[in-house]
């Protein structure tokens, strides 16, 4: 069982990351936790400590399961996999931080509200929030049809955190794993090693019961990917270094891509 906590806001990006949550729940043996944080800046300096502080916290927590309940509602009675969600008072990322790592989740996920460009992706990279994170991230931007999976393969140690993710996330699913890795690598140890490195993992998640295809990469495809070229695809995934750098090629990638992306930090 693949357990998934889910960020949500009251705005249209948590409402496309809760159907996102459910399109997943259908294809995988899955439990989707949605967690909403309600926060109120302004109570700390207006209530202090104490009684008040208590009976603040309880009033904004029962308005939060309010709020929230309404957005939630209309994807319970098509998605048997969500629960109810938890409401909680505080510090957004520091609270989600806490019941993802008490809580043992396998797989995060949230809507994204943020613009999708490069600089942007490099300094969420490096929030310590999903620094700390020890679960793959899914960002939804988009929804798609979940025909199949693009898992860019753009070294042999990214490939082979890739493959621990999907071999503990995605098995037992018809939808197609497909491993697609670029042709100009080199001679080095890293270019001749990676489609090796592929057809390995190609193995491993095959013998984990996931469907998998494997694919070297058009160099105008790899270069600069469109919406055309992507279109079969409802999922692309990647992995960065936690120290990556703002001219890595995967965040580059990611700055074009216009669906859902599962990060993988190594």
């Amino acid at each position: 069982m693949i357990r998934t906590l889910v960020s949500i806001e009251v705005d249209l990006a948590s409402s496309l990351a809760i159907r996102f949550a459910c399109q997943l729940g259908g294809l995988l043996d899955m439990e989707i936790h949605p967690i909403y944080v309600k926060e109120s800046p302004s109570h700390d300096s207006a209530w202090g400590v104490g009684w008040a502080s208590r009976t603040w916290e309880r009033e904004m927590i029962e308005q939060g399961k309010e709020e929230i309940s309404k957005m939630i509602a209309p994807e319970v009675d098509f998605c048997p996999t969500l629960f109810d969600p938890r409401v909680v008072y505080g510090d957004r990322h520091s609270e989600v931080l806490k019941v993802a790592q008490e809580s043992g989740f396998d797989l995060y996920l949230e809507g994204v509200d943020f613009q999708w460009t490069l600089p942007d992706l490099h300094k969420l990279a490096h929030i310590k929030f999903y620094q700390r994170l020890t679960c793959p991230l899914i960002l939804v931007q988009s929804l798609r049809k979940m025909k199949r999976v693009l898992v860019l393969c753009l070294d042999i140690s990214g490939t082979a955190a890739l493959t621990r993710t999907f071999a503990k996330i995605w098995k037992g699913s018809s939808v197609p794993l497909v491993l697609a890795y670029p042709g100009d690598r080199g001679s080095g140890p890293e270019g001749s090693g990676l489609k090796e490195k592929v057809l390995e993992s190609v193995q491993a998640l095959e013998k984990a019961g996931c469907v998998v295809e494997h694919k070297q990469l058009d160099p105008e495809v790899f270069s600069k990917p469109t919406e055309d070229n992507l279109k079969d695809y409802g999922l692309v995934a990647i992995a960065l270094e936690r120290a990556v750098r703002k001219d890595n090629v995967g965040l580059e990638w990611l700055s074009l891509v216009k669906t859902a992306s599962l990060i993988t930090f190594y």
